[in-house]
């Protein structure tokens, strides 16, 4: 009792050294990375794309919630639930640490399970010791846990600043949770956050109020990086051949597939027999665009406009023409019918194998396989209970030569053959970031 009234009145000036280490770690640390220009406005980092992408699916009001209040008290309890000394809280304390340093790797987490669990056993009587190497371990996890967030690209003493700037926190936090408990801890951290988010509210404002315009004797577009959804915008992903004004919602490939599509067909090509396009975007992503364009004369040409996308630097166009193979289903096939595990559907293969490899295939397949539609081409006359062996969702390639596809497929009934057609393959990049503009 007398050991235990001992260590509470001590208690206020345990590890003082830790704030002010922490404190001075946390300013030389800081002031390096603002005479850098690094900071929470940079755009590029992984981190404010999580952010950006949040804001897109869930508004700017939660992103604040989570980046001022939710995230801190969840860290708090990660990494400082340790803080009273009690036996219960520091195997807690452990066992939540290895699982949040499991997004680092798994090493990471089993040398935060032994470091710990060693802790714990070798100073169970010594309750300083114990709170000093957790507080060492536990801002020592903080920091590595965080260097995700920043993008060093290449410049590694960058990158090592900004994780000793958490590391020293993470002292200075441990600091207030063993004196003074975990509550305040965790009202510094969202103090902190809040504070480190201003230049990002500052720049969700700025990036959505630019505006990229591109005019020449043609068209004129004008294209309005949108982070925040603007109710007043249309968001339908229209985009008319027989309108003056055209608008659509997206990144730069995927206007750019949009206005590739409009020109095979202006050709009098079918695009989804005579021509495999493919536009490597994820449509989920940053940055997104509002396109407003404006065609000045008839008739219409998209095919200019695509050589000024490509000019301008906002997208890049690879185009190869290669030989076309039919893939059809023969009467010795041998498809699974409805789902088996992680067997893969045949339609999701053709759909795969055109768009991963590039490799030009269109479908046929006898009358009693076929759905409702009449079309013959990849996929839109398969039943979705077609499935084939060999090829499952966990262990796609997306290098199948045509010798590998006939090795699994033949044995199955499906015959892959040459045709006498010649198809396109059209890869279309995205290359306009509006971010990089505002750093």
């Amino acid at each position: 009792m007398e050991k235990m009234i001992e260590q509470r009145t001590k208690a206020p000036k345990l590890f003082k050294w830790a704030l002010w280490w922490g404190i001075g770690i946390v300013v030389v640390c800081l002031t390096i990375l603002m005479i850098n220009g690094e900071s929470m406005g940079d755009f590029g980092s992984p981190i404010m794309n999580a952010l950006y992408s949040m804001i897109y699916r869930y508004g700017i009001l939660p992103v604040i919630l989570y980046v001022g209040l939710l995230g801190p008290v969840m860290e708090e309890l990660v990494f400082r639930l340790w803080g009273n000394g009690k036996t219960w809280t520091g195997i807690t304390s452990i066992i939540l640490m290895a699982l949040f340093t499991l997004s680092v790797g798994w090493w990471l987490s089993l040398i935060t399970l032994v470091c710990g669990t060693t802790i714990l056993i070798c100073f169970s009587d010594d309750r300083k010791k114990k709170l000093f190497c957790l507080m060492l371990l536990s801002s020592a996890l903080f920091a590595v846990a965080h260097a995700g967030n920043y993008n060093g690209e290449g410049r590694w003493f960058m990158m090592f600043v900004s994780v000793l700037h958490k590391f020293g926190f993470g002292l200075v936090a441990s600091y207030l949770v063993i004196n003074y408990g975990l509550f305040w801890s965790m009202v510094l951290h969202a103090v902190h956050n809040s504070l480190f988010a201003i230049p990002f509210l500052v720049g969700v404002n700025a990036i959505n109020d630019e505006v990229k315009v591109i005019e020449n004797e043609d068209f004129r577009l004008e294209m309005r990086t949108v982070l925040v959804e603007d109710k007043q915008l249309d968001m339908s992903n229209k985009f008319y051949t027989n309108a003056v004004e055209n608008t659509y919602f997206g990144n730069a490939a995927g206007f750019a597939n949009q206005a590739m599509y409009y020109d095979v067909w202006s050709q009098g090509m079918d695009p989804n027999y005579d021509t495999v396009m493919i536009a490597n975007v994820d449509y989920n992503e940053f940055p997104k665009c509002h396109f407003n364009l404006s065609f000045k004369q008839e008739p219409i040409n998209y095919h200019r406009l695509l050589n000024t996308l490509v000019n301008n630097g906002l997208i890049e166009i690879d185009t190869t023409v290669t030989q076309a193979y039919r893939m059809h289903i023969t009467d010795k096939s041998k498809l699974v019918h409805g789902q088996q595990g992680d067997l893969i559907s045949y339609k999701m293969l053709t759909g795969l194998v055109r768009q991963n490899i590039g490799l030009p295939i269109y479908v046929e397949i006898p009358n009693e396989a076929k759905g409702s539609g009449s079309n013959t081409y990849a996929g839109n006359s398969l039943y979705d209970s077609l499935y084939v062996k060999n090829i499952s969702y966990m262990n796609y390639r997306s290098d199948y030569t045509i010798d590998d596809l006939r090795t699994i497929l033949g044995p199955q009934g499906i015959a892959l053959e040459p045709t006498d057609r010649k198809m396109t393959v059209i890869a279309i990049k995205n290359k306009y970031n509006p971010l990089e503009e505002l750093e």
